[in-house]
């Protein structure tokens, strides 16, 4: 079937074969004199498949496989560790015994991970636990390669679909023994294509979209944003396979393995930076996967998530895919595959005798006042710059050398393609009105961002003097409730009771909230005093103290949240306070702010005091880029423009300020 399918390489590999018998390929010459011992092992893979005409596309593989090892290695933990992974998946097991219907497993797998390699570094003072380093060339041994290019050829040939277009696709999303930088371990490929054997009759019923659904389905892997510092280097399968926990590059390059264990070409995309956040790096990955031609973009969470629409409006500058042969630089670019992307001509009015092609770039806003570089120039031509494949919807900063050499004002790049300059000085805006120093939400997370501010509308106040359902009596009903400030409510009259309830609405999904407070007085002063506090008729658990402490970024989360105060006597409550779970990022009363706009440096407009939840300033110009900064606490901040009527506009996240069809991503 294979070679049906690839009959044009297939010849041409045949006559390659004949030629090559006694003269190897360069790179692989130059892969086997850096192989050192192991070279007698590599050979004996070539010599396996050069006797025979019939294996010449499997000669190939091997070729491809063995001139890129030099640019692979990994490092492997010390095996003492094996059984924190080994308990902490039975922590896993446990709770979805508890929970079968719990897609995204509590951090309690996490948490006795963490424990269970702590103890094990504390007990074991005397054993070096660093990880050692092996080299793909010096570590691999005959078998393994072999064993892995039969596997690959038999999965592919057993697909009942056609998902390659090319011998190139089988090489390059197929045959790979290793995704990233995971530790090499023996039989995985085998051991996965056995277990996953049921996919191939599967997909004579079903679509191969459905089956990919199902295998995420099954393993319902939850992403962390870092490793545990004891052990903060990639995890092998069979570590993922018990915890079903680990960095989305650790889960992605899983999923992928399974994927192409089983004759589905697959891969790792990756962006460097997102063009509206100021995380520094941002770097992300996520999975494709081919299907004669056409492909399917997924994230690596414990559900499966087409990413295809929110790529295509999200502000992602450039979107790069993972090969397992030799990096090229700049690394192989699949933008276009994701989102609009236009070329871009920059004038350069400052720092010209500077310019050269290898030193002039785009780069994003990142933090602390600096860039990160996004794009290198592809040509300089009368002192205009050109940029190419650029994704829209960004604000950019073209320099040279280093971001304190700007050669032209920062832009915006359209939706549409076009590059909007921000060098107006002249034109004043009357009044400009602050309510943020970071964009409320990034595309993929609005849905999750407004939920948490929506599902407390339609939550119930209620009072009672039994705790019991039957006696509560409904007090007051939020509504219309838009904002991730602190907001207080007040009675019509005081009420008494002993137990006083917040109730969310029935909602199939968790609800968060960061407070929920009783106010003690009509000036609105907070109660500090109580007999219980109880979530979800649970007495003060582990979070309890989310509520009503002072940090905003705290909170708790629950299925049919309720939160309860009991006193020991009826107690004259006058309102509530509540807060929605937030970032923090709007503006604090009491904090100090400082708005800066670009104008060849970043230049400061003066420090401010927040009296309010809004700023103002008056006459500042226009048509500038302009950043804030809270100088009080926290480290986000991102730049933005204000709009005609003088409110901040957050292009990549503005734009979509009410668009709901965005829950559907």
């Amino acid at each position: 079937m294979i070679f049906k399918r690839l009959g044009i390489v297939f010849i041409f590999s045949l006559t390659f074969c004949s030629c090559s018998k006694g003269n190897l390929p360069k790179e692989v010459k130059q892969a086997l004199s850096l192989a050192g011992e192991n070279k007698s092992e590599l050979l004996k893979v070539i010599n396996k498949y050069n006797k025979k005409p019939n294996d010449s596309l499997k000669l190939k593989s091997a070729y491809y496989l063995i001139e890129n090892m030099p640019y692979h290695s990994f490092k492997k933990g010390n095996k003492i560790f094996d059984e924190a992974f080994v308990l902490a998946g039975k922590e896993r097991e446990r709770q979805i015994r508890v929970n079968p219907r719990e897609k995204n497993p509590k951090d309690s797998t996490y948490a006795k991970l963490g424990v269970l390699l702590d103890s094990i570094t504390k007990n074991n003072r005397t054993i070096d636990t660093s990880p050692i380093l092996h080299y793909d060339l010096k570590y691999i041994d005959s078998q393994f390669l072999i064993d892995n290019i039969e596997l690959a050829f038999m999965a592919h040939k057993k697909m009942p679909l056609e998902l390659c277009q090319n011998f190139d696709d089988f090489l390059y999303y197929i045959l790979p023994y290793r995704v990233g930088q995971e530790p090499i371990e023996v039989n995985k490929r085998k051991e996965l294509y056995e277990e996953y054997s049921w996919v191939y009759d599967s997909l004579k019923t079903n679509s191969l979209d459905d089956v990919v659904a199902k295998i995420y389905d099954i393993n319902r892997f939850r992403v962390i944003s870092k490793r545990h510092p004891t052990y903060n280097y990639p995890y092998s399968f069979s570590q993922i396979n018990h915890i079903k926990i680990g960095d989305c590059t650790d889960i992605t390059n899983y999923i992928v393995y399974i994927l192409r264990a089983l004759g589905i070409p697959a891969g790792v995309d990756y962006t460097t930076k997102l063009g509206n956040t100021n995380r520094s790096g941002g770097a992300h990955t996520w999975v494709f996967y081919l299907n004669n031609g056409s492909q399917r973009a997924l994230n690596s969470g414990p559900v499966y998530f087409d990413l295809e629409k929110t790529f295509k409006f999200s502000s992602i500058p450039k979107v790069y895919r993972q090969h397992y042969h030799k990096k090229q630089e700049p690394p192989y670019e699949v933008t276009h595959l994701y989102r609009d992307v236009f070329d871009v001509d920059i004038p350069a009015i400052w720092n010209v005798n500077k310019l050269t092609n290898s030193n002039t770039f785009l780069g994003i806003y990142d933090s602390n006042k600096d860039l990160f570089k996004i794009a290198t120039a592809e040509k300089i031509k009368n002192n205009s710059v050109f940029f190419k494949n650029m994704g829209n919807n960004i604000i950019y900063f073209p320099y040279v050398n280093d971001p304190d050499t700007p050669i032209n004002y920062p832009f915006e790049l359209t939706k549409e393609g076009k590059v909007i300059f921000f060098n107006d000085t002249i034109t004043l805006l009357g009044k400009a009105k602050l309510l943020r120093k970071y964009p409320p939400f990034r595309i993929k997370s609005k849905k999750q961002k407004y939920r948490r501010i929506e599902d407390l509308n339609g939550a119930i106040i209620q009072g009672a003097n039994i705790d019991s359902d039957e006696h509560y009596i409904n007090l007051d009903t939020i509504s219309k409730f838009k904002s991730t400030q602190s907001i207080k409510f007040y009675f019509d009259t005081p009420k008494k009771y002993k137990f006083f309830r917040f109730k969310a609405k029935k909602y199939g999904r968790k609800v968060s909230i960061a407070s929920f407070k009783l106010l003690d007085n009509k000036n609105g002063e907070v109660l500090k005093d109580w007999n219980k506090l109880l979530i979800n008729n649970e007495e003060e658990p582990d979070d309890y103290s989310n509520i009503i402490d002072d940090n905003q970024l705290s909170y708790v989360e629950r299925k049919f949240l309720s939160i309860t105060y009991a006193f020991s006597q009826p107690k004259e409550i006058f309102g509530f306070e509540i807060q929605a779970r937030n970032d923090q990022n709007h503006i604090n009363i009491g904090d100090e702010y400082e708005l800066h706009y670009w104008d060849k440096k970043w230049v400061s407009l003066g420090k401010k005091k927040a009296n309010d939840t809004v700023l103002y300033y008056n006459s500042i110009p226009k048509n500038l880029l302009y950043l804030l900064k809270n100088n009080s606490r926290g480290k986000e901040e991102f730049v933005f423009k204000f709009d005609d009527d003088g409110n901040q506009f957050w292009v990549g996240c503005s734009e979509y300020e009410n668009d709901k069809s965005f829950y559907n991503l």
